[in-house]
């Protein structure tokens, strides 16, 4: 293998250097190519001098943010050419628009792994552009077919104008796209290397909102504030530009990695070079030269260690923040890495670096490749790695970045020592909150805290009866004494037939076990628990006390609920003087019983004061991206103030007979707003609507009332019943016959009969959200949505996505060509009307 590289500011000026050079003409040549100028005609100019000089070479070019060349970066408007011409490697090279994968980094990534993927892959080197190209996911797709292939390169760049930049190749140029080519051979050995070196400082961050590489909020704040409130509003305005300079550190498989922004959105999201997840937690990140020169000393000196073979070929590829944050210290570390011999590359927006058979997507490194073809012992000068920072001129930026770093790792040590004493008085602490005092038994919270994973066992509770008398008679103490003895006679229980025992407050017990929800062994359970108690004597102080207890029993069928129902039926045990109970659904309905009854005085108290509202949730043309009109939602509102869902109280309007006045006020009211608005909108009614003679007559009157029959859609459920009843039809008729149309509410639900479809009159479909919400993680619910949508349209109907509440799915439904979309990501149900575009 033999690399040489030259640089040039014209092709016409190469060509010179070229002509006393051999032939590079070759198959084996791999010819990498970066350009200073990020200007298309000038890259094109270039690219087309090599294809027409070297057409049988395999070309791999990029716009940059800087060029490396030996052990310096070359002059502004001047470009490289590296030359490495094999001698046991076949070279495979190919160039992937990602237009042609629906702008799917992902789906680009698979791609070049599936096409250059060979058995004797020893490495892929690729670019992609700086930009569009999301450099995590296309990472992501590449390791899925290719997790054993060493990948590097990056991002290109366009000299921090982050405009548009350029890969190339022998086939194409493109600014949205990537190229790569695959380095196939038995003989050809790697050594990877990367340096970073970027010290998080201040406090950690949590992600609050994100999609893969869009941050829309940090700590609750846009990611563009939090900018601003750490660094200075003169700052974030200069966003993206100088945030390369600054970014986000985190911490992924023990490695701590730089996100950089590269593109500001007009609502205060920031688009990032690499993903940064929902969740986690990230940290500013600023560089100290000093240390970012040792740590590349050290990486280098590392790597003279675990080079077998003398390197024939070294190239860099280094982020745009080392360059521009070392400014002339850059040279420092070039000359570090000049040991390893001549090398070449390019500032980039991002790195791709292989380590541990997996690739990773980097910003703010330095990364190294080494080649060699050729077996020979390594011979490397070693005078180069003495490291000697005397030389350095300190200036404010590099002090405020030394002081900012100081400061951070003497926080760090504070927090430290901090959580050194916290964890010293931990068990303390925790036994103070979560053990009783007098039994040393777990109290309620940690009953509370360990029901929530005992959902299928049984609570029991166990209370002395009259305990406050045996407390007034004897005497505080004696009390103290009868806890414990009673205690230790439970721990016994426990202990020769399982289960969990815990203090509550005053007089009470609990043990948590599993009968398996066998109601019998539960019985005979809890008698066992009275017979062990009636056979002890409790003689405390030369005093025999006569003791009693009552228990009550329930089974944990879901959280919260065992605790609830077992306190409930140990009132009821002790009102009626049971010595035992097991909470059954007699207790249950009584206390369902209750809440129906709140719910119903809720119900009278707001339709007798005018409390029975209308919200408007608007619905989007997906083509427009407008309002084309809203659903009047019922809303109830409570003596608090408190807004009530429907779910909260119409089957209960429905039992007390009220549900006919909450659709004529819905009528009334929902006709006046739109009456005076403008805008089209829909109501639903259900089957007890359309069958109420006096609920027809009443909508058929007020539409004539208020002339907003062309305006309306009645939305009816999706239900077999409507097939075969001749007033559904009749009504139906009646609806088109006033100049109103119909939709068919939450198809797919349940019935689903596409024969409904054809039987039914309508105008438009609403798709179920029960299908839309999950479209986006489920492939059946896909499939099923996009054959609802094509057998809609082959009947001329309209459809509308329900429930679609975030970008991922709305960008699904659009894709798959929905007339409308509804759901709270582009509005939620209000009182007063949205009119806004999506």
């Amino acid at each position: 293998m033999k690399t040489l590289s030259y640089t040039f500011f014209t092709t016409e000026e190469l060509q010179e250097k070229l002509q006393e050079s051999e032939n590079f003409n070759s198959s084996s040549t791999l010819i990498q190519i970066f350009c200073a100028d990020s200007e298309r005609e000038s890259v094109e100019n270039i690219r087309s001098y090599f294809i027409k000089v070297f057409p049988n070479t395999l070309i791999l070019g990029t716009t940059t943010d800087g060029i490396i060349f030996k052990n310096t970066i070359v002059k502004e408007h001047e470009n490289v050419v590296t030359f490495t011409v094999f001698e046991k490697t076949k070279l495979e090279g190919k160039i992937f628009l990602k237009e042609d994968y629906k702008n799917d980094s992902y789906a680009m990534g698979l791609a070049v792994g599936e096409a250059l993927k060979r058995e004797d892959t020893k490495l892929l080197l690729s670019f992609s552009d700086g930009i569009h190209t999301n450099g995590e996911e296309y990472l992501k797709g590449l390791n899925k077919f290719a997790s054993h292939i060493p990948v590097a390169g990056g991002m290109a760049a366009d000299n921090a104008k982050i405009v548009e930049t350029f890969v190339f190749n022998n086939e194409a140029i493109t600014s949205n796209g990537v190229v790569a080519v695959a380095l196939n051979s038995k003989e050809l050995t790697i050594n990877t290397d990367y340096t970073f070196n970027w010290l998080p400082i201040g406090k950690k961050m949590k992600i609050t909102k994100s999609i893969k590489n869009c941050v829309f909020e940090i700590d609750g704040m846009s990611a563009v504030d939090i900018y601003a409130k750490y660094l200075g509003r003169k700052i974030s305005d200069q966003l993206p530009q100088v945030g390369i300079e600054f970014p986000l550190i985190l911490e992924k498989n023990n490695t701590k990695i730089g996100r950089a922004p590269i593109g500001k959105n007009e609502d205060g999201s920031l688009i990032f070079a690499g993903n940064i997840e929902e969740g986690e937690y990230v940290r500013f990140g600023i560089g100290n030269v000093e240390e970012i020169l040792k740590d590349t000393h050290y990486a280098i000196s590392k790597m003279v260690e675990e080079i077998e073979y003398q390197p024939e070929a070294i190239f860099i590829y280094s982020c745009m923040a080392r360059r521009r944050f070392l400014d002339v210290y850059v040279q420092d570390e070039l000359k570090a890495v000049d040991v390893l011999g001549p090398v070449s590359g390019f500032f980039t927006y991002g790195e791709f670096f292989y380590k541990d058979g997996h690739t990773e997507f980097l910003n703010e490194t330095m990364t190294l490749v080494v080649l060699s073809e050729n077996r020979k012992n390594t011979n490397f000068s070693l005078n180069a790695l003495d490291y000697n920072e005397e030389h350095l001129v300190s200036n404010t930026q590099h002090a405020i970045a030394k002081l900012a770093n100081v400061v951070s790792e003497e926080l760090a040590e504070l927090n430290a020592d901090l959580e050194n004493r916290v964890k010293e008085n931990v068990e303390y602490i925790y036994k103070q909150a979560y053990f009783d005092k007098l039994t040393s038994l777990p109290n309620r919270i940690s009953l509370i805290k360990k029901l929530k994973n005992e959902i299928g066992k049984t609570i029991i509770l166990l209370n002395i009866d009259d305990f406050t008398t045996i407390n007034d008679f004897y005497g505080y103490s004696i009390g103290d004494k009868v806890l414990r003895k009673l205690a230790n006679i439970l721990q016994n229980y426990i202990s020769v037939f399982g289960g969990e025992l815990f203090k509550l407050p005053s007089d009470e017990f609990a043990i948590i076990k599993d009968f398996g929800h066998n109601y019998t062994a539960l019985e005979g359970g809890l008698k066992d628990i009275l017979k062990c108690i009636e056979s002890e004597e409790f003689i405390v102080d030369d005093h025999a006390i006569n003791i009693t207890i009552t228990i009550a029993a329930a089974f944990i069928n879901k959280e919260g609920s065992g605790l609830t129902n077992a306190d409930m039926a140990l009132k009821n045990a002790k009102k009626n003087s049971n010595s035992y109970i097991i909470y059954g659904e007699d207790l249950e309905l009584s206390k369902e019983y209750e809440k129906n009854l709140k719910i119903a005085n809720q119900v009278k108290s707001a339709i007798a004061n005018d409390r029975i509202i209308p919200y408007f949730q608007p619905i989007f043309n997906h083509i427009t991206g407008k309002v084309d009109k809203y659903e009047a939602l019922v809303r109830l509102i409570d003596e608090d103030g408190k807004i009530l869902s429907p779910f909260h109280f119409l089957e209960i309007s429905k039992k007390i007979k009220l549900y006919p006045k909450i659709t004529e006020i819905m009528i009334e009211k929902s006709f006046a707003e739109f009456a005076q608005s403008g805008y089209d909108f829909s109501i639903n009614l259900d089957f007890s609507d359309i069958l109420n003679e006096k609920t027809r007559t009443f909508l058929f009157t007020k539409m004539q009332e208020y002339g907003i029959a062309s305006q309306l859609t009645i939305e009816i459920l999706e239900t077999q019943e409507y097939e075969s009843d001749q007033k559904v039809k009749a009504f139906i008729e009646d609806v088109y016959v006033h100049g109103a149309i119909i939709a068919i509410d939450d198809f797919g639900s349940g019935y689903a009969n596409f024969e409904y479809l054809s039987i039914i009159k309508s105008d438009i479909i609403k798709i179920d959200g029960s299908l839309i919400k999950n479209i986006d993680t489920n492939k059946n619910t896909r499939l099923i949505v996009e054959t609802i949508i094509n057998f809609v349209r082959k009947l001329n109907k309209k459809t509308v996505a329900e429930f679609v509440h975030n970008k991922v799915v709305y960008d699904i439904v659009n894709d798959l060509g929905v007339d409308y979309i509804q759901g709270y990501y582009m509005g939620e149900p209000k009182a007063e009307l949205l009119n806004d575009s999506i």
